[in-house]
């Protein structure tokens, strides 16, 4: 009993021993093939003790090799050297004798793991899967091109030069009329498990099989990431299943995340109706009016649109505040911000909004020129789409063809362009019209060069590095945006460390958990946290140095300048999801009409977000004015009068720091 116990525990330890070599190739091939290496030469030095001449050497060297070929073949010719002559170094030796027999464990393991290569990855796959030493689990549905660049780039940390990091695993799960065997092929370079969604095995039976929800797993509970980058009708489907599925399984919120890419507003909004939907309150004795039904399944869904991470990443490298960076004071700019839109189809529509969030100053007044050969289609769409944008931005729209004189009579009429977005149809005419952008500027003699921001889908990182580094000596300031590989990354998809910002936002004002909130309050958050590089430097201090204070500025006057940008700020993210402003006498109407109780009158009465309303989209000098009659309605509301709208933007600017902190500290502790 006691021997069988002993070979079961030698067989599950070989077992064992053999994935995880499998799972580490090249450390597998360096061991054995040294030992191997060893082997050959025990041999070869064992059958060379029978004589010395140049024939006995030849013989040994041969009779060494095919021993060293019997090796894979669970062979030995060990008791055929226990009977030779001279070879007392080897059987009398017992560290020489565990070398030997290392080198047929060597070879055992390599010819076995080739056979498991062979024949046995889909077990493998599965172990690894159910119970790999992963702490972090990415399952991308996808097979593109993009699916392969982002799961490289995710197990890499944005280096694909450097090794996978063990601790990440990669699942990928395909259509039944994918090409399994040439993209294991693509996934087994970085580690990657391939599996295929049939009628027997669906998306939770892989759930499952990850361990998703599993409150019995060893050590450290994993993090799941669900990538949802297939773009068909069945992904609406996926999104209500991992949603039951996770709830079903008491998944924890902050163990979970699930991003969903889509390419319209139509199905951003189909899939926000899935995932905020409400439960109903369970307890009888109150009043479903009295309290707000927290959210049915209370997991982070990020909504992904790629036109939009494309103008953001345009936004990141190049804000708007380097622009006009020598022309702030105190805080304020002394001149108006100008941009210029060639193309206003998604990318030139998303780039404008990008720029009125992030193109707010005080003593600053935005004003864009939109181009677009079919503009008069475009216009009214648009601005029914977005009727609270004039608020933040003057727009001017021209119907010109940008490759007639036209464009360059615009040009000369605004004198300080700060920047030019060529969006247009075709990658190859962005290019050249900005390059004939240059060109005018340069036969002008003006080297103030506005950032020429160039659009091109379909280039490559490294086409778009070279150009920018080629502009860059001759200190100009064109580049390009839009490129897949820079944008298909950890840091601009998962974008984990920009979020902690955002949390660290929510965090500081307590109220819902982030899981919790809508998605436009996280990106409300979120676009708040993107400013505060811009606020640093209207105040004139380095990110470094504010971490070791507590506060922004001292300077009171300061102070207000930037509270006062903020609500600009603020502004320009409503208009730009598509909010419009009600005055008092209708914010007045609606806490009359609303039958809920007092907090949510007051609350429905200033802003909807479904009708996209709100009462303090004004400029900075009316909001006293709406604080006080707001004041006046939570008096009629039996609540004391203390709402102050100014207050809020001030103690945005007031906690900058706090924000910065807790963002530093959380992302420390993940860290570590």
């Amino acid at each position: 009993m006691q021997i069988l116990i002993i070979l079961s525990l030698v067989l599950f330890l070989f077992i064992a021993f053999v994935i995880w070599m499998t799972r580490y190739k090249k450390i597998m091939l360096y061991v054995c093939g040294f030992f191997i290496a060893v082997g050959f030469l025990i041999y070869a030095a064992s059958f060379l003790s029978s004589g010395e001449s140049v024939i006995d050497i030849l013989l040994a060297v041969l009779r060494g090799t095919f021993s060293t070929a019997q090796m894979f073949f669970l062979n030995d010719d060990y008791s055929f050297l226990a009977n030779a002559k001279g070879i007392e170094w080897l059987t009398d030796n017992k560290l020489m004798q565990i070398i030997f027999w290392l080198s047929h464990i060597s070879a055992i393991v390599l010819i076995q793991t080739a056979l498991i290569s062979l024949f046995g990855r889909k077990l493998i796959d599965s172990f690894r899967l159910r119970f790999g030493l992963h702490n972090e689990i990415y399952i991308i549905k996808g097979s593109d091109k993009n699916a392969f660049l982002l799961a490289e780039n995710i197990v890499t940390h944005d280096g694909r030069e450097k090794n996978p990091d063990k601790k990440r695993l990669i699942v990928f799960l395909l259509d039944e009329d994918d090409d399994e065997k040439k993209i294991y092929e693509k996934a087994s370079h970085f580690g990657g498990i391939v599996k295929v969604l049939e009628r027997k095995h669906d998306f939770s039976y892989y759930l499952k099989k990850a361990r998703l929800g599993n409150k019995y797993l060893i050590g450290k509970e994993k993090k799941f990431y669900i990538i949802l980058m297939s773009k068909d009708a069945s992904t609406l489907d996926d999104v209500q299943l991992i949603a039951e599925f996770a709830k079903e399984n008491a998944v924890s919120p902050d163990k979970l995340d699930v991003f969903v890419f889509t390419k319209s507003e139509w199905d951003r909004e189909e899939v926000e109706e899935i995932t905020l939907m409400k439960d109903e309150i369970e307890d009888v004795g109150q009043k479903k009016e009295d309290s707000k039904p927290k959210r049915k399944y209370p997991y982070t869904f990020h909504i992904v649109n790629e036109v939009d991470l494309l103008t953001r990443q345009m936004i990141e490298k190049h804000p708007p505040f380097e622009c006009l960076e020598s022309n702030f004071s105190g805080g304020k700019a002394d001149r108006n911000f100008t941009v210029m839109i060639l193309g206003f189809g998604q990318v030139g529509q998303s780039a404008l909004l990008r720029l009125v969030m992030n193109g707010q100053f005080v003593g600053s007044r935005m004003h864009a020129t939109i181009i677009d050969k079919d503009i008069g289609n475009l216009q009214d769409c648009f601005l029914h789409r977005y009727p609270g944008l004039d608020i933040s931005c003057d727009m001017e729209f021209k119907n010109v063809n940008v490759q007639r004189k036209e464009i360059f009579t615009l040009l000369d009429k605004e004198k300080n362009m700060d920047y030019i977005v060529a969006a247009l149809h075709d990658d190859e005419m962005n290019k050249q019209t900005a390059l004939d952008i240059r060109h005018h500027y340069e036969r002008q003699g003006i080297k103030a060069l506005p950032f020429i921001a160039v659009a091109e889908l379909n280039g490559s990182l490294c086409k778009t590095k070279r150009l920018e580094k080629h502009e860059a000596k001759q200190d100009e300031k064109i580049f390009v945006f839009g490129s897949r590989e820079e944008v298909y990354r950890e840091s601009v998809i998962i974008r984990e460390k920009t979020d902690l910002r955002a949390k660290a936002v929510r965090k500081v004002y307590g109220g819902q958990p982030w899981h919790e909130l809508d998605w436009f309050f996280q990106e409300s958050n979120r676009a708040a946290a993107d400013f505060i590089p811009a606020m640093l430097k209207l105040a004139g201090i380095e990110e470094n140095d504010i971490l070791k204070k507590d506060t922004l500025t001292e300077d009171k006057t300061l102070t207000e300048i930037l509270a006062h940008t903020e609500h600009l700020r603020w502004n320009a993210f409503h208009a730009a999801m598509g909010y419009r402003p009600i005055d008092i006498e209708e914010m007045n109407r609606r806490f009359k009409e609303y039958n809920g109780n007092e907090k949510q009158r007051l609350e429905f009465a200033r802003r909807d977000t479904k009708a996209r309303l709100q009462v303090c989209l004004v400029p900075w000098d009316e909001l006293d004015k709406i604080s006080g009659a707001y004041r006046e309605l939570e008096r009629c509301a039996g609540i004391e009068p203390k709402r102050d709208f100014k207050e809020s933007d001030r103690k945005i600017i007031e906690n900058i720091p706090k924000f910065l902190k807790a963002a530093e500290k959380k992302d420390h502790e993940k860290a570590h």
